[in-house]
């Protein structure tokens, strides 16, 4: 008779997620796992795969609860350009608050060496930008939009410029500066 899993699957994947986040994956080993998720390595692996597979579900979660973040700072508003602007500042709290970005941190560590990794962060990084390109078109649909930049060029650089307040904030620690960048990104859409 097989045993009952005695933990929360979804509660374990947290733990996992948030010690690849502070760590990255290749600093994290197999026995942290172990420590932190405090279920033994034989659940670990038959639960959620090795560690390569439990990183790529912990990074799922993670971009699954970006995506949230995305769409309710969009709903905020009506107009496309403040759902844009909502999206980017809702950026800027998370890294105040976060100080790091588990996405942002693997597209440095795994994007260009890990194929099924870059695929996932290719994946949400084409989502993103498809998200801005449509609130984008609506803006232009709707006359807000006064720039004549091509809304797919713009959307992809939308994109980057979430990474780059990310990462003003990870190398500076300095808020005032993490927030003219975030500033500057919103200017580039008027």
């Amino acid at each position: 008779m097989p045993r009952n899993k005695e933990f929360d699957y979804d509660e374990k994947l947290v733990e996992a997620r948030n010690l690849f986040w502070k760590r990255g994956y290749n600093a994290t080993s197999m026995n942290e796992l172990v420590d932190v998720m405090q279920i033994n390595r034989s659940s670990i692996y038959l639960t959620y795969g090795n560690k390569h597979e439990l990183f790529l579900k912990s990074l799922r979660d993670y971009i699954r609860n970006k995506d949230d973040q995305y769409r309710l700072a969009a709903e905020k508003s009506d107009q496309p350009l403040e759902a844009i602007k909502n999206i980017i500042y809702s950026v800027y709290e998370s890294a105040l608050k976060e100080s790091n970005c588990l996405f942002t941190n693997t597209i440095f560590e795994l994007g260009n060496v890990d194929e099924k990794v870059g695929k996932v962060l290719k994946n949400q990084t084409i989502k993103a930008v498809e998200l801005f390109e449509k609130l984008l078109l609506e803006a232009r649909g709707n006359g807000t939009l006064k720039s004549d930049k091509e809304p797919r060029a713009l959307a992809y650089f939308l994109v980057s410029g979430l990474t780059s307040i990310y990462n003003i904030h990870i190398l500076f620690r300095d808020s005032q500066l993490t927030k003219q960048t975030t500033e500057l990104l919103i200017e580039s859409i008027k």
